[in-house]
């Protein structure tokens, strides 16, 4: 079999010219700019303004303590000079529910000055009740290689409280009556009285 014969021959120099800048022009026709208006969406105001909330937790700072910038963990944060350019961080860090427990927060902070984690039936041993002001907390206190943590945990209304001071043993020692203060002052706020 033969292929078919075109009916048409092949396409001059001048009609091939011609074909193609049709086809260039066709394919180049741009398609109108198409706009659309949208109002914009106006956000609601609350009916009255939210009154800003309470600080939950006051203080008074100790004497010599260095108040700084508060951080999104942080609700209150200060550094201690000792002796000798020493120094000592105090925290203040409330975290919701139980924060994963008093024995995995004490680890932890056991394991910032290199000592080993403790068992549940060791923290027992190695902390204590205290009251300041009449709210219940767990003490502890750790010393390893130079270095002291003392640390206060208060839950109060769904919330932990971890007020801790961890720094050189002797900053630390010497800070310590002012931290105690510091958690005597500690004052929450209940809302209000209804």
């Amino acid at each position: 079999m033969q292929p078919a014969k075109s009916s048409i021959g092949p396409l001059r120099p001048p009609a091939l010219a011609v074909l193609l800048a049709l086809t260039a022009i066709s394919a180049c026709r741009r398609d109108p700019i198409e706009t659309y208006r949208v109002s914009k969406e106006i956000p609601r105001s609350p009916s009255h303004a939210a009154a800003p909330a309470p600080q939950e937790v006051t203080w008074r700072t100790p004497a010599g303590w260095e108040e700084q910038a508060p951080s999104a963990m942080r609700a209150g944060s200060f550094l201690v000079k000792g002796p000798g350019g020493r120094t000592a961080d105090v925290s203040v860090i409330p975290l919701a529910g139980t924060a994963g427990g008093d024995l995995a927060n004490i680890n932890r902070w056991r394991g910032q000055i290199d000592l080993d984690p403790l068992s549940q039936e060791e923290l027992a041993r190695f902390s204590q009740s205290i009251t300041p002001s009449g709210r219940s907390m767990r003490w502890v206190d750790f010393e390893h290689g130079g270095k002291r943590l003392v640390a206060a945990i208060h839950a109060r209304k769904g919330r932990t409280w971890f007020f801790k001071m961890t720094g050189d043993d002797r900053t630390v020692q010497d800070a310590e009556p002012a931290f105690r203060q510091f958690l005597e002052s500690l004052r929450f706020y209940d809302g209000p009285q209804r």
